[in-house]
C-alpha cells in the first residue's frame, strides 16, 4: 500500500501518542492563558485574587477543561487539534462520523483506559484495530484521515528521495 492511501486505516499507538502529547500541550497552554486572564480580570475589576481557590479546585477545573476540549472537538470535527496535526480522526466503528453522544461517552470512559496501569490504553498496541478500552465502550475508532491531501512528502522532496532510493 502506498503512503498516499493511508486514509481510513486504523491509527497506531505512535500516531495516537503524538496526537495526545500535542493535545496535552494545547490543554495546558489554553488553561494557563485562561487562568492568567481570569486572574487579571478579577484583580482589575473586583480587586480579588485567584490564589484563594488553588489546589483541588484548580485540578477539577483543569480536568473539566480537558474533557470539554476533547468532547467538543471530537463531537464537532471528529478530531482535536493534536489529532488534526497528526492526521487522525475519530469515527464510529463503522467508519461514519462520530455522534456527539459517542464523543461524550468516549471522554467519560477514558479514565477506565488509564486506570490499572493503563491496561485499557495497551489495547491500542495489542488489538489489530488499535482500539483502546474507551473506544470499545463508545464504539469508536481512530483512523488516519488526510482528507483530500496526500499523506506523503511534498513533490520535489519525494522525487529527490525516490531518485536516491533507486540508485
Amino acid at each position: 500500500m502506498s503512503r498516499a492511501s493511508v486514509t481510513g486505516r486504523y491509527a497506531g499507538p505512535v500516531s495516537r501518542a503524538a496526537a495526545a502529547a500535542i493535545d496535552v500541550a494545547v490543554v495546558l497552554a489554553s488553561y494557563s492563558v485562561g487562568v492568567a486572564l481570569t486572574g487579571f480580570l478579577l484583580d482589575a475589576i473586583f480587586d480579588a485574587s485567584l490564589e484563594d481557590g488553588t489546589g483541588a479546585v484548580a485540578s477539577i477545573v483543569l480536568v473539566g477543561w480537558a474533557a470539554l476540549y476533547v468532547a467538543v472537538g471530537t463531537a464537532v470535527a471528529g478530531r482535536t487539534v493534536g489529532k488534526a496535526i497528526v492526521g487522525l480522526k475519530v469515527v464510529s466503528r463503522e467508519g461514519r462520523p462520530v455522534w456527539p453522544a459517542a464523543a461524550v461517552v468516549r471522554v467519560l470512559a477514558f479514565p477506565l483506559s488509564t486506570s490499572v496501569f493503563g491496561l485499557g490504553l495497551a489495547l491500542v498496541a495489542l488489538r489489530r484495530d488499535h482500539r483502546a478500552l474507551h473506544d470499545l465502550i463508545a464504539r469508536t475508532a481512530v483512523v488516519y484521515d488526510w482528507g483530500d491531501r496526500q499523506a506523503q512528502l511534498p513533490g520535489p522532496l519525494t522525487a529527490y528521495l525516490r531518485a536516491h532510493d533507486a540508485a
